[in-house]
């Protein structure tokens, strides 16, 4: 029988995710689990030294309104590769790349710095980085969690084998939907893709079967392949 993985990304995201999964032999159910919805927002002035990225989302966002000149004295943190080559598309610049998580990169600023990110709320270690750092936050975009009727997930993941989290944010939605249901979650195989989005999963008590070493879409399905 066909290994069947559920999709969490936005519903664009998960067609392209699909395709890829497709050509492996690795059927797929597209469950959107979040929606991102971009923030209005403007810089009077900009004078800071560096800017952190810390997701795909934030970059194009960011750099949909505002142009950075390529000779700019400015440093660029990216937390992991996907995000470092979204920033790539944009502006051709030196780029810091955090592998693990944004953590690494607030405890490596030492100067005035611009985050791009959600509106979503800091978690509490987070907050006491930032409050003793120069760091300033630009709410970029909203990350909305989608809601489905409990029976509805419920039914979903009785047909799945294994679960794809392509950010914490998607994980963290299908905790708050499924409630005091949570536990079903041990009885599945999450793949995370990236330390990022296994940090989260694992903070709550969760494990994760698989998460690529580069954070790659394909790697995560010849992983798949390979062990069904």
């Amino acid at each position: 029988m066909a290994y069947k993985l559920l999709l969490t990304r936005e519903k664009k995201d998960n067609q392209k995710t699909k395709d890829i999964f497709l050509k492996h032999g690795i059927k797929t159910l597209s469950l959107p689990m979040i929606e991102i919805k971009p923030l209005s927002f403007e810089l009077m002035s900009f004078d800071f030294d560096s800017i952190i990225f810390s997701s795909q989302k934030a970059v194009d966002i960011f750099f949909d309104k505002i142009s950075i000149c390529k000779n700019a004295n400015i440093k660029i943190y990216a937390v992991g590769q996907r995000t470092a080559k979204a920033i790539k598309r944009h502006i051709d610049t030196d780029i810091y790349i955090g592998t693990s998580d944004i953590k690494e990169i607030l405890n490596k600023t030492s100067d005035k710095a611009l985050w791009i990110r959600t509106e979503l709320e800091l978690p509490e270690d987070i907050k006491s980085i930032t409050s003793s750092k120069n760091i300033f936050i630009l709410k970029a975009y909203e990350t909305v969690y989608k809601k489905y009727k409990l029976e509805k997930l419920l039914k979903c993941l009785n047909l799945i084998d294994g679960i794809f989290f392509a950010s914490p944010s998607a994980f963290y939605s299908i905790i708050e939907n499924l409630q005091n249901c949570k536990n079903i979650l041990h009885s599945k195989e999450l793949f995370a893709i990236g330390n990022t989005t296994k940090s989260a999963i694992e903070k709550e008590g969760f494990s994760v079967s698989y998460t690529p070493a580069s954070p790659s879409i394909e790697s995560l399905a010849f992983y798949i392949k390979s062990i069904r």
